[in-house]
C-alpha cells in the first residue's frame, strides 16, 4: 500500500525560511546604514577642516591688513593683531575683542567681524540658504543655525609670534566632533 503524502511546505518550513532570509538581510542592511553613518561624519568633517582653515586665514588677513595700515599711517601705534589682541586704534588696552585669552572669540569673514566669546562659549555659525557660505550673522529664515561652533584663540610663543588654534565642534548623529587646526604667525611689521 503506497500513502501519498501532501506536497508542499508546512507552517514550520516556511518560519524557518523567512527566519534564515530575514537574518541574511540584516547583514547588509547594517553596513548600508554604518556606511551612511561614515559619510555623514565624513561630510561633516571636511566642511569643520575647512571652516577652521579659514578661521585662520582669517587672522592671517587682519595681521596682513594692519601691516598695509601701518605703511600707510607712519606716526600710528595700532598694534600687529589690532582687532583681535583687545587694543584699541591708538594701541591702549581694553578697547578691542582679546581673542589673546582661553575663552577666545569668533570670526566672520563674511561680515569682515570679530566677536567675544563669553564664558568660552561660543554661538553656532550659520549657513546663508541664499549665499551658502557660513556666517555670524543673527538668525533668519534664510540663516539658519547649523551644528558647527567655531572658536580662535592666539596664544604667545615668542615676542614676535603667536599661535592661531581654531577649534570646530559639531555633533553628528548624536556624537559630538572636533578639529582643531593651528598654526603660527609672526609680527613683521
Amino acid at each position: 500500500m503506497i500513502m501519498n503524502t501532501p506536497k508542499g511546505f508546512t507552517l514550520v518550513e516556511t518560519l524557518v525560511a523567512l527566519s534564515l532570509i530575514t537574518i541574511a538581510m540584516i547583514g547588509p542592511f547594517q553596513s548600508v546604514e554604518n556606511a551612511l553613518a561614515a559619510s555623514y561624519v565624513a561630510r561633516d568633517q571636511i566642511i569643520a577642516t575647512n571652516l577652521a582653515q579659514e578661521g585662520i586665514e582669517y587672522v592671517r588677513s587682519v595681521r596682513d591688513a594692519n601691516y598695509l595700515y601701518k605703511l600707510n599711517h607712519t606716526t600710528t601705534t595700532r598694534t600687529w593683531l589690532y582687532g583681535l589682541d583687545g587694543t584699541d586704534a591708538s594701541g591702549g588696552a581694553g578697547g578691542g575683542v582679546n581673542c589673546i585669552s582661553s575663552d577666545g572669540c569668533v570670526v566672520d569673514p563674511t561680515q569682515n567681524t570679530i566677536a567675544a566669546c563669553p564664558a568660552g562659549v561660543c554661538p553656532p555659525l550659520r549657513l546663508s540658504t541664499v549665499t551658502y557660505v557660513y556666517n555670524q550673522s543673527s538668525v533668519t529664515p534664510t540663516n539658519p543655525v547649523t551644528i558647527f561652533t567655531r572658536k580662535v584663540v592666539l596664544t604667545s610663543t615668542a615676542a614676535h609670534e603667536k599661535k592661531i588654534t581654531v577649534t570646530v565642534n559639531w555633533i553628528t548623529r548624536g556624537k559630538p566632533y572636533s578639529v582643531t587646526v593651528s598654526e603660527s604667525i609672526y609680527n613683521w611689521l
